[in-house]
């Protein structure tokens, strides 16, 4: 019953191209259905089966995940850690090939309304900088806007996205890599100055609820601080 409403729920993509982004990281990019849409900072849910030829849906095998590229990009695609002993969702996509299809449905977002015109300070935790991508790359192809600063951390140093985003144009673009919270912090106090700013959290819910309380503590206005959540 279950495998049924899945089946009709949901859309089939295609696999077309698998990245290695950083150590135990890849991005895994589909071709676009004509009824796929999405708008930026949307995530998905993704079935790692095409749930043909008998195959049974079960929730070992569905993952809500970031949409890492612009509606403009001609793939619709998504970033994951996979490391050794990862789970089934995670391996089943590791071994798929190209030409392999999968299933996506429910498309939301939670960061619907980003105020591009007033300065902007993200800050993610890992892959966590996926959502933020095609913001930025939206944001850099405009002529308006004003600044964003964008933090990611990483315990790991080996950061996702890092080449492509120093790579833009700084005019409107500052990117900061940190490994650790302390590092964190200090960069987010450089950011209190500007009481224009409105900041944007995509983490854990541990790492989205400290930031979140970070920035209240340090007088940032509730209605200047949004969680992916």
């Amino acid at each position: 019953m279950i495998t049924t409403i899945i089946k009709r729920l949901s859309t089939q993509i295609k696999l077309i191209k698998l990245e290695k982004e950083a150590k135990d990281t890849y991005t895994f990019k589909f071709l676009v259905p004509p009824n796929i849409k999405w708008t930026l900072g949307s995530y998905a849910h993704f079935v790692c089966s095409d749930l043909q030829n008998g195959k049974k849906f079960k929730k070992d095998l569905l993952r809500e995940l970031s949409i890492m590229s612009h509606p403009d990009e001609n793939f619709i695609g998504f970033t994951t850690r996979i490391r050794e002993n990862s789970s089934e969702f995670k391996s089943t996509m590791l071994n798929l090939k190209l030409g392999d299809e999968i299933r996506i449905f429910k498309i939301g977002n939670h960061l619907k309304n980003i105020e591009t015109d007033k300065p902007i300070v993200f800050i993610s935790m890992g892959v966590g900088i996926a959502t933020f991508r095609p913001i930025i790359h939206e944001h850099m192809k405009s002529s308006k806007g004003s600044s964003i600063t964008n933090i990611n951390i990483d315990r790991t140093g080996d950061f996702v996205y890092q080449q492509e985003l120093e790579n833009l144009s700084k005019d409107k673009l500052k990117n900061v890599f940190v490994t650790n919270r302390s590092d964190l912090y200090n960069e987010i106090n450089q950011c209190l100055d500007d009481e224009a700013n409105t900041y944007y959290v995509v983490g854990s819910k541990e790492f989205n609820e400290t930031t979140r309380n970070f920035l209240l503590k340090n007088k940032v206005s509730k209605k200047a601080v949004f969680l992916d959540k």
